[in-house]
């Protein structure tokens, strides 16, 4: 848990820092489609939702940027095996995305994203922390708004004892101050 608070307050302390004026900081939020990928059984998407800060710091101007964010993210699966039925589950994630800008209008985003677990339903013990990776794109519009979507796969199993990984896909939009 100690760990824990001091990843946070790291990320928090690199997100409202200011130290270097290039680079700019914004907003996100919008749908989660979610689901597992269980070995055995099916299951149907969730729905939830994800809002979060970042900060875009560049590496070659106009063109590459580092991109951490902070985010809490609502996901879980819907299955009929054994009778367990809805399955939720809160996430606080960290993804730190490589950025490039294809051109002004459009860019591409991947990199790794952890998962600290918040909340979870009653289905089973879900692990308390989830590497991923993420791959997303942008539609950079006038004015700081964004549209994007960011598609992130699990990279270990989300539950002890049961063999699956967490998939979501993300639909938002971002301001950028």
């Amino acid at each position: 848990m100690k760990s824990l608070k001091i990843l946070l307050l790291g990320a928090f302390i690199m997100l409202v820092s200011n130290s270097v004026s290039a680079q700019k900081w914004g907003v996100r939020a919008g749908v989660n489609i979610s689901d597992i990928n269980a070995d055995g059984w099916d299951s149907d998407a969730k729905t939830g939702l994800y809002v979060g800060v970042y900060k875009e710091i560049p590496l070659v101007k106009s063109l590459l940027f580092i991109q951490p964010e902070v985010q809490y993210s609502q996901e879980g699966f819907s299955t009929d095996y054994e009778n367990v039925g809805d399955v939720k589950v809160d996430y606080l994630t960290v993804p730190v995305l490589a950025k490039v800008y294809v051109a002004k209008l459009l860019s591409f985003e991947t990199g790794p994203q952890f998962g600290f677990l918040v909340n979870d339903s009653d289905f089973t013990d879900a692990n308390s922390f989830i590497p991923s990776w993420a791959f997303g794109t942008s539609l950079n519009l006038p004015l700081g708004l964004s549209i994007n979507a960011r598609y992130i796969s699990g990279l270990d199993d989300t539950y002890d004892g049961l063999s699956g990984k967490n998939q979501v896909f993300q639909v938002g939009a971002a301001f950028q101050f």
